[in-house]
């Protein structure tokens, strides 16, 4: 399962994290600049982050963030949260991996977390409820900025924007 970060430190070099973290297949959810002035003078600027990243990439990304000044605190979120950030990541690497427009059918089929689920059961009333569970991730990446849509003759599809 993958773990959530939360970093906070200078923008000098944060690029190079943000980098990193994309690499090792790590997504950034939340982005917050904070800029401290005295008058008209700027004293400094301040970046926090939150962001997903695999359990065995956790190390190189502290050892990161300590090399350009940062801290980072890993997050506890309660279990339906933390369930619904897996899923996002889930869906995030299925549209990454495939790299062309997909359905929502097309997503459900090559989700991990669904071809689970579908061992158990393939109920239309089960796959119906997973494809409304898809359809409230696939917005709230949209709200994210994390895919774009488009509509094809009646039929919507999805793409990852990263």
């Amino acid at each position: 399962m993958y773990r959530i970060l939360h970093f906070s430190g200078g923008v000098h070099k944060f690029d190079l994290l943000a980098e990193h973290v994309d690499d090792v297949g790590g997504l950034l959810f939340q982005e917050n600049h904070l800029h401290i002035s005295r008058g008209n003078y700027f004293l400094s600027e301040e970046i926090q982050v939150i962001f997903m990243v695999p359990p065995n990439e956790v190390s190189s990304i502290k050892g990161l963030a300590r090399e350009i000044k940062g801290e980072i605190q890993e997050i506890e979120v309660e279990e339906p949260l933390k369930r619904n950030l897996h899923y996002l990541m889930d869906v995030h690497n299925v549209l990454c991996k495939n790299g062309r427009w997909m359905s929502l059918e097309n997503i459900l089929k090559s989700s991990e977390s669904s071809q689970e689920n579908m061992l158990e059961s393939e109920t239309d009333i089960i796959i119906s409820a997973e494809l409304e569970e898809l359809q409230e991730c696939i917005e709230l990446m949209l709200s994210l900025e994390l895919v774009e849509k488009r509509e094809i003759k009646g039929k919507l599809e999805y793409q990852s924007k990263i």
